[in-house]
């Protein structure tokens, strides 16, 4: 799977990261599970949305 060209590279992921654990930044763009600021994903490209939702789609529907 190619990464979306509007996220960044990983070297560009691991230096925002850098400077929002050294508090040079507040805000990544990403939040934890609590609402708090959060580093970039390690696993950015694995990761899929994920929805608590049933899916009431009738067969043969676009679901979404």
């Amino acid at each position: 799977m190619t990464r979306h060209p509007d996220l960044p590279t990983d070297q560009q992921a691991a230096a925002t990261n850098a400077d929002f654990f050294a508090g040079r930044i507040n805000d990544t763009g990403w939040w934890d599970e609590n609402g708090r600021p959060a580093p970039w994903p390690d696993d950015l490209d694995d990761w899929r949305p994920s929805s608590n939702e049933p899916t009431t789609h009738q067969p043969g529907a676009q679901p979404f």
